[in-house]
């Protein structure tokens, strides 16, 4: 991967993941729904003894997700403690009001009002890859961040506290409007989760490392007969609403290339429309062992999904990336242990990672305390906090550490589950790029006629038995001669 060489200093802090968090205590851990008073139109608020103190306004995010949710919390308590003048408002994405059911959707309503009316009600904004796009489609402009958010490029330090691969790389800005919207606090990796406990009962034995296609497809037969013998119905896959099923296509497709370049250039070629088949005609394969997925997985909230999936040991298999380690942990840290992030299958070659480095919060240029609220966001490119976040998420980041890489030697000793998935998956995918493409254009090329959102539905519905692999390949195949 191109940050192999920064990234065991970022990793390194894992080895640190027994450390007690300084200045942790039971008045910050649910901290959130403080009330700071009310703004006035100069954006301040009296505090009891009747000054005025400037109130900044943070739509947060991670709420319920462990310490994720603590970190958010610590650096807001830190914040305030180093400005004592200052109030920080916190308000969690999940709690803004909107119709929308979705709480990124509600955020982004939130921030496409400020633009078209012009009144700047937020200082910090959530504002991940999903947040902007939502935000473009609904104003019909993908540079819309440069006309209206802080470009972190401008401020002192920035530049030099993030990772060198994410600087030099110009794929992680573009996915933003081309601009650096804040610090590359989260990274990610999409792949395979299984629940052991129902592994156990079902007597199977899931390969963490080097599973085959055959071997997934092995489970599969195995949980059928089990449900047969026992009357019982338990799903293989779990999907949600949330259905991100597309990354297992991905990883299926790109496994049956020698090299990841030919993978997934933007190209449509003889060796793709053989892949794009062959990917396909896996998925039926596994829909010969019903129940594939759970039924009527379009009405679950991902809320439920997880709590389901979490108490009620309710399928096998989930899709999701390695966040799932603190969403898991924030409903239940004993029950949490049960679930295991397994490496992705393949079906010639492993043949990259699905994943993403990514900013999380902006600036509005508008905010009437701009300065102070582009410190707040400079307080996650901070190393000590860099640190803790690999440390609280066991998860990387794109910002650098203090730590050094000689440190990393120490980590070969480690017996944590979720520590050793890491880190086995940076070792082994050393010197490829990590990214997760969504649409279809690296199977299709640029006059790709497939949405994300059409691959989703149709991979999900040949799983269930009701499409036909080879329908809906002639179907695409009809269409991408349409378009070409």
């Amino acid at each position: 991967m191109k940050n192999v060489k920064g990234i065991w200093a970022v990793v390194a802090a894992m080895a640190l993941f027994l450390v007690p968090m300084a200045g942790c205590d039971s008045a910050i851990e649910r901290e959130g729904e403080r009330a700071t008073g009310g703004r006035d139109r100069e954006g301040e608020v009296s505090d009891k003894g009747g000054s005025q103190a400037v109130q900044l306004n943070w739509i947060g995010h991670w709420k319920g997700e462990d310490k994720r949710e603590d970190l958010v919390l610590e650096i807001r308590k830190e914040f305030e403690f180093m400005h004592p003048d200052v109030r920080v408002n916190l308000v969690f994405n999940k709690d803004i009001a909107g119709p929308a059911v979705d709480y990124k959707k509600r955020t982004a309503d939130v921030i496409v009002k400020m633009i078209e009316t012009g009144e700047t009600d937020w200082d910090v904004v959530f504002l991940d890859v999903a947040i902007y796009d939502m935000v473009a489609d609904a104003l019909k402009d993908p540079d819309w961040v440069r006309e209206y958010v802080v470009d972190f490029a401008d401020v002192p330090g920035f530049m030099e506290s993030q990772k060198d691969f994410i600087v030099q790389d110009p794929r992680y800005r573009n996915k933003v409007g081309g601009i650096f919207t804040g610090p590359f606090v989260e990274n990610y990796i999409m792949s395979v989760w299984f629940n052991s406990k129902v592994a156990e009962k079902a007597g199977i034995e899931v390969k963490e490392r080097g599973m085959t296609f055959d071997d997934f497809l092995g489970y599969a037969e195995r949980l059928a007969e089990y449900n047969r013998t026992n009357d019982s119905s338990i799903p293989f896959i779990k999907l949600s609403s949330w259905n991100r099923i597309d990354f297992f296509f991905e990883s299926l497709f790109k496994s049956q290339f020698d090299d990841f370049d030919s993978a997934v250039e933007k190209v449509f070629t003889e060796e793709k429309r053989r892949a794009f088949l062959e990917t396909l005609e896996a998925f039926e394969e596994l829909s010969r062992h019903q129940p594939v997925v759970n039924r009527d997985w379009e009405k679950v909230t991902s809320n439920a999904f997880k709590r389901d999936y979490l108490f009620n040991d309710d399928a096998l298999f989930v899709m999701g990336g390695t966040f799932l380690y603190s969403q898991f942990r924030g409903l239940d840290p004993e029950e949490s242990r049960k679930m295991r992030p397994a490496e992705n299958p393949f079906i010639k070659k492993p043949n990259g990672l699905i994943g993403d480095y990514t900013p999380v919060f902006g600036v509005m240029k508008n905010s009437r305390n701009r300065d102070l609220a582009v410190e707040l966001v400079m307080s996650w490119a901070r190393p000590k906090n860099a640190e803790k976040w690999v440390r609280y998420t066991k998860n990387l980041t794109g910002t650098k550490g203090n730590l050094s890489e000689a440190i990393s030697g120490e980590l070969g000793v480690t017996n944590d589950v979720y520590e050793k998935f890491i880190l086995d998956m940076e070792q082994k995918y050393a010197g490829v790029p990590m990214m997760y493409m969504r649409t279809p254009t690296y199977v299709f090329g640029k006059r790709n006629p497939v949405s994300v959102l059409e691959l989703r539905v149709k991979l999900a519905g040949i799983l269930e038995g009701k499409l036909k692999a080879r329908e809906y390949y002639e179907d695409v195949m009809t269409r991408l001669e349409r378009h070409n």
